[in-house]
């Protein structure tokens, strides 16, 4: 037999170890797709027997249970919605909803059904009316002054001023307990300044050796009861059974899909089969985790794992979620033009004393990298550029000195209060015309528009 080296040898028995490794790795990813490939079978098939029996039931418990069993079927598998549509069940929900208009919890039922497979109903007003938060931490108290003047100004809560209302950080946190959880802004104002004495207040030694061990300087574990204690636990489609429940998202920002952050939308809702958003997202999470994932800001708060994902604040992308927004509420109304696109910030300050033309410091080079990051203004000029100038309205105001995101300062929250209501003094006429285009009623057409787009949807049932 030829003789070989024991180098040869030795790298012989190696590269057989190696190729034993490659083929264990790649008959377990063989059998991880067959696992998941039988999974979707499986989830398909029980689809249909949940269907099957919906089909079949008469009575009105019967279909109550039937409604709620799919439900919770489908918040388990939501790409099952796609076999929903498939049997042509549409027409039947919208038929009990019709018939056992009495029943408010098996209406409630349907209406989450209907959100479950990406039904939507037609709009209320004249068009879409979209409302945008961003993100700033404390700073949150200069979007909730602007509100407090338009519900004034129309005599409406926010909730059913918008067909569709997204946030970011802080302006998610609003979004969230003025929506869903149907707070006031007098009592969202107080919880605002509650934060800087429960949240934002931290001895600067514990603080130092939390941020070694956690990442975060304060405590997320107050935090988080806060968010439980104010927003709750419900699942966010499940929200969808309130028929005054407008659509409502959150952005966070997931940081272990690759080398870069990835938006990500907590959604109140669904888009149907062949709508696709360009963000991932999902409805089946509960309201404070949503919050919980936009709002944790890197040094601040740690960051939020959730399922296999790792959240951080998704101002760090996004600070400006309004071009999202449009681009979300457009999915859901695809032929329906915009009534109103109200985009609030949480305040800027711009420092008009020119330093000298020398090289910057270190501190400089991270705080401008961080502002530019976390800009807002770019999104606002693109769609001041895009929009109708009746239609778009954007509400920043110019604030007197800098604040932090932390701010806890009894003070300098004072003083933010202060400058926004300068700043709508002086914007008095464009929020009095904010209120008029809100308060535009559907006209005769649009109404019949609304009748056309019903039977649009089961036409597709029937003929699709």
């Amino acid at each position: 037999p030829p003789h070989f080296s024991p180098h040869f040898t030795k790298w012989s028995q190696s590269a057989k170890t190696s190729c034993s490794c490659i083929q264990y790795e790649q008959s377990d990813s063989e059998s991880e797709t067959a696992l998941q490939a039988l999974g979707r079978r499986l989830a398909e098939e029980k689809s249909r027997v949940l269907l099957g029996r919906l089909k079949k039931a008469k009575t009105r418990s019967s279909i109550s249970s039937c409604v709620e069993e799919l439900n919770a079927h489908l918040i388990l598998h939501p790409a099952c919605k796609a076999v929903v549509w498939q049997e042509k069940v549409l027409l039947q929900m919208l038929k009990h909803r019709q018939i056992f208009w009495m029943d408010e919890k098996l209406q409630g039922a349907i209406r989450e059904t209907l959100a479950l497979i990406g039904y939507v109903d037609p709009l209320k007003g004249c068009g879409i009316r979209v409302l945008s938060i961003d993100g700033g931490g404390t700073r949150g108290i200069v979007p909730l002054q602007v509100l407090k003047q338009l519900e004034a100004e129309t005599g409406q809560r926010v909730y059913q001023l918008f067909d569709y209302i997204c946030g970011v950080s802080t302006g998610a946190v609003l979004a969230f307990t003025l929506a869903l959880a149907r707070t006031s802004l007098e009592e969202c104002e107080e919880m605002y300044r509650r934060f800087g004495s429960d949240v934002f207040r931290q001895n600067p030694l514990v603080g130092t050796v939390k941020m070694g061990w956690t990442h975060s300087y304060y405590n997320t574990e107050t935090w988080e009861m806060i968010l439980k204690e104010k927003i709750g636990d419900r699942l966010l489609i499940r929200t969808a059974r309130d028929e005054l429940s407008p659509k409502v998202s959150a952005v966070s920002a997931v940081v272990n899909w690759g080398t870069s952050p990835k938006p990500f939308i907590f959604r109140n809702y669904n888009h149907s089969p062949g709508r696709l958003s360009r963000y991932a997202g999902g409805s089946g999470y509960q309201l404070w985790q949503a919050v919980r994932a936009s709002s944790a800001a890197p040094g601040y708060f740690q960051e939020f794992p959730l399922h296999n994902d790792i959240h951080q604040d998704g101002g760090l992308i996004l600070n400006n979620p309004c071009a999202l927004a449009v681009h979300e509420s457009r999915l859901l109304w695809p032929n329906q033009p915009f009534q109103c696109v109200l985009s609030l910030g949480t305040g800027r300050y711009d420092n008009a004393r020119r330093g000298p033309a020398t090289s910057t410091s270190l501190r400089a080079k991270i705080s401008n990298l961080i502002s530019s990051a976390t800009d807002t203004e770019g999104v606002h000029t693109l769609l001041d550029d895009l929009l109708e100038p009746n239609v778009y309205f954007r509400f920043n105001p110019m604030l007197s000195a800098e604040v932090s995101l932390d701010e806890s300062r009894p003070g300098a929250l004072q003083q933010l209060q202060e400058d926004t209501q300068h700043y709508l003094e002086r914007n008095r006429p464009k929020l009095v015309q904010l209120g008029k285009v809100l308060g535009e009623e559907r006209t005769a057409l649009g109404k019949t528009w609304n009748w056309i787009s019903e039977k649009g949807w089961k036409l597709q049932q029937r003929w699709g």
